[in-house]
């Protein structure tokens, strides 16, 4: 069955119904059951058949029994009469609206709620539903994101609360966007309401075939596309104390078709179950904001991205060692889960984990998958099943399991207590690409070396060299160009992306030297990427650099990209990577359309507005550059960026008390460039006391910048503070070491602070 959204008008409201289309491959879950009732009846047990329903009694966990909430100026009241469910929204002059409740989304530990914005598309109510025992905290609404206004992504009435664009792919089953950007309109579709056995299985009619003997179906996979059973069966202790597989090892699509859910990822299309996962999605490496440095999960990144840096993947373990698929379940309770291979004398006592009681210290995995809470309910274990490090926060700042429970002690503490338990741990103290990947943010001297060595040592697993390759981007020296060069041969695709993003920081004709290979590549993934990072060459300044065939790979590759982001276009940043796009291609006129096109489909989106002004600025005044800066203001006051931007225009003009006003604002995000600039401006103006906290406020954030670190010797200098000055001059040595300028200088300073006793 497919449901296909539409729109009535009915007494005066606007009413959405699923009109219910017959599609002839699709096969029910009663025709599933009739072979496999044990499976559906678990998976109706599951958070894929509660992925998303109909509002209606037996969906519905919160109560909606007339209660009435707080929201910013005004309430919220949650009510069910004989029509169906509704909210109520009064604001703060006591108008009231109302919208009827059309889907429950998930149920536990939370149930969302979606409203009819009026265009085909859905938007979540601002309530969500602690669906946890009372004793819990649970049994209560409770408003999801409490600090977002109207300018802000995930406010209620925004894109970020979409369903059609952020959620509905992986809620229900064989989805179609169907945006159009002309008439701003929704016509999705799906074929199950839920997650169905079709969204992990794929299309079921060979194997119906199969099932009845039907001798000339695909036998391969009982008539699937794809096998999704496990790779190993199970895994076993060996002589060595090391675990080995009881089976051989077999090909299995398995963690890709859960990936294309639970993972951190870009849509590039409309997903087809038969397609590789990196010809619909290009998933997120191992970066900031999403992750710390030595991988541990940051932000929502959905399991994915955990479980390829596990030593359990690369082993052969699948989702289904651990879980039921059906029932999303544990195979087993607590940690006879783990000690189905792990054997329980060695693991699963006192001399392994150090805790002498049977509480949740001595759980698996509670230090091996600590959790992360999200949507202020939601906890979420890390899987890629990593040993404790507390060595690794006393040097990268990374969190560790022990200090999430200890949190009354030091990392330093946490680490003596590993060692007393297991003094001769060979993985305490020992290298980490987290150190590596620290030291690359710093842009430390030897970081591209040690970065282009993770990339290309396969003791590695796949996402941390890719992630390694991705972080090669600031440097552009020889290490990046072997291992870049490496990569682009590579079988493995996400090293493909990671090189893509690798070669940014050197020059268009070495980046088609190095990139060129993928222009022509598989998965459409990499060959967009590839494309938008090498279409410059399409100009004419290069029309010598490549021939006629290589222009024509490119060109369609160029498309590839722009397809990529026209299936995005109900955002901002889709239409704003278009004008970007065109800008490399020289189409100012273009560009411009794609940018006013950004502001008009999403006008919170502010990168919109800012690439817009500084095509105005070039092309007409910088009095028409502020007029779309102002007009962004209008929609978010204080949006950094923008004031940043705004005061780079009055400096421009020698406004500097003007530019000032704007600086201010934009250093109230923390953000290390604003307060630099800000720092910079006041020493200009004379104001070296005020310029001094600026910047000093901006090292905290960012002590590894050499440019920020010698204006604070020199600030201090001008100031006669010549102890700070030697403080920051030592620190700026550390930065650069060997270079003779900066030698000199503390070498000097030292002298100073002699002869002046040390003042």
């Amino acid at each position: 069955m497919t449901y296909i959204i539409q729109r009535l008008t009915f007494i005066g409201l606007s009413l959405l119904f699923a009109a219910q289309l017959f599609v002839a491959h699709s096969v029910a879950e009663p025709q599933c059951q009739s072979c496999h009732e044990k499976q559906v009846n678990d998976w109706r047990q599951s958070h894929h058949y509660f992925a998303m329903n109909e509002a209606s009694a037996e969906s519905v966990a919160g109560d909606f029994s007339n209660k009435e909430m707080p929201y910013q100026s005004g309430t919220l009241t949650l009510i069910k009469n004989d029509e169906g469910y509704w909210l109520v929204t009064k604001d703060n002059k006591g108008q009231a609206s109302r919208e009827k409740i059309r889907y429950t989304f998930g149920y536990y530990p939370l149930q969302q709620y979606m409203v009819a914005d009026g265009r085909g598309g859905y938007q979540f109510i601002p309530l969500a539903w602690d669906s946890r025992a009372k004793d819990e905290g649970g049994q209560r609404w409770f408003v999801l994101h409490p600090d977002q206004q109207a300018h802000d992504e995930f406010h209620p009435s925004q894109m970020g609360q979409n369903w059609n664009h952020m959620c509905a792919d992986c809620h229900s089953t064989d989805f179609e966007k169907n945006y159009a950007a002309k008439t701003n309109q929704f016509a999705s579709s799906f074929s199950r309401i839920n997650v169905s056995c079709a969204a992990c299985h794929g299309d079921a009619t060979s194997h119906l075939a199969w099932a009845n003997g039907d001798s000339e179906s695909n036998s391969k996979n009982k008539g699937f596309e794809k096998s999704l059973s496990k790779s190993v069966s199970g895994f076993e202790q060996a002589s060595n104390g090391k675990l080995k597989p009881v089976s051989e090892r077999q090909p299995s699509a398995q963690v890709a078709v859960c990936a294309t859910c639970h993972s951190r990822r870009t849509q590039l299309q409309d997903r087809d179950p038969a397609a590789s996962f990196y010809d619909t999605y290009s998933p997120a490496l191992i970066t900031e904001p999403l992750y710390f440095n030595d991988g541990q999960v940051r932000d929502e990144t959905y399991v994915w991205g955990s479980f390829l840096q596990s030593k359990m993947f690369k082993a052969g373990v699948t989702c289904t060692n651990c879980h039921n698929p059906h029932s999303g379940q544990l195979v087993r309770s607590g940690n006879q889960t783990c000690t189905q291979c792990h054997a329980t004398n060695v693991f699963d006592d006192v001399s392994h984990h150090g805790h002498t009681n049977t509480g949740p210290q001595t759980q698996c995995v509670n230090c091996h998958m600590p959790e992360t809470t999200f949507m202020q309910v939601d906890s979420r274990r890390d899987h890629s099943f990593r040993v404790p490090r507390p060595d690794l926060t006393e040097q990268t700042g990374a969190p560790n399991a022990c200090n999430s429970c200890h949190d009354d002690k030091s990392a330093q503490w946490a680490t003596k207590a590993i060692l007393s338990w297991h003094p001769d741990s060979s993985i305490i103290g020992s290298a980490h690409y987290a150190q590596t990947f620290h030291t690359s943010e710093r842009r430390l001297p030897d970081a591209s070396q040690l970065l282009s060595r993770i990339a290309q040592d396969n003791q590695y697993n796949d996402i941390v060299r890719a992630s390694a390759l991705a972080r090669l981007a600031p440097f552009a020296d020889n290490n990046a160009v072997v291992a870049i060069s490496r990569a682009v041969r590579d079988d493995e695709p996400l090293k493909r992306l990671g090189a893509i993003t690798g070669a940014r920081g050197f020059a268009l004709t070495d980046q088609l030297r190095l990139l060129g290979p993928l222009l022509s590549d598989s998965r459409l993934a990499i060959r967009s990427a590839a494309g938008r990072a090498l279409a410059g060459v399409l100009t004419p300044e290069f029309k010598d650099s490549i021939t006629a065939a290589q222009r024509k790979t490119l060109t369609s590759a160029v498309q590839d990209y722009r397809n990529t982001q026209t299936y995005q276009a109900e955002r901002g940043s889709a239409h704003t990577n278009l004008g970007n796009l065109a800008l490399v291609l020289n189409d100012q006129q273009q560009a411009e359309k794609h940018y006013r096109d950004a502001i008009q489909v999403e006008p919170i989106y502010m990168p919109a507005y800012i690439n817009l002004a500084e095509l105005l600025r070039r092309s007409q005044s910088e009095a028409k550059s502020r007029d779309v800066l102002n007009q962004a203001l209008k929609i978010s006051p204080n949006a950094p960026d923008i004031h940043y931007a705004l005061a780079m225009s009055w400096i421009r003009e020698k406004q500097r008390n003007k530019a000032r006003e704007h600086l201010k604002i934009a250093t109230e995000s923390g953000a290390v460039r604003y307060l630099y600039t800000y720092g910079l401006l006041l020493n200009e103006m004379g104001e070296k006391s005020a310029a001094t906290v600026a910047l000093e406020k901006a090292f905290e954030t960012d002590d590894a910048n050499p440019e920020l670190t010698y204006l604070l010797v020199q600030i201090n200098l001008q100031q006669k503070h010549h102890a700070k000055a030697l403080k920051y001059a030592k620190h700026l040595s550390a930065l650069l070491p060997g270079n003779p300028q900066i030698k000199a200088l503390v070498e000097k300073l030292e002298l100073q602070r002699y002869l002046n006793n040390g003042q």
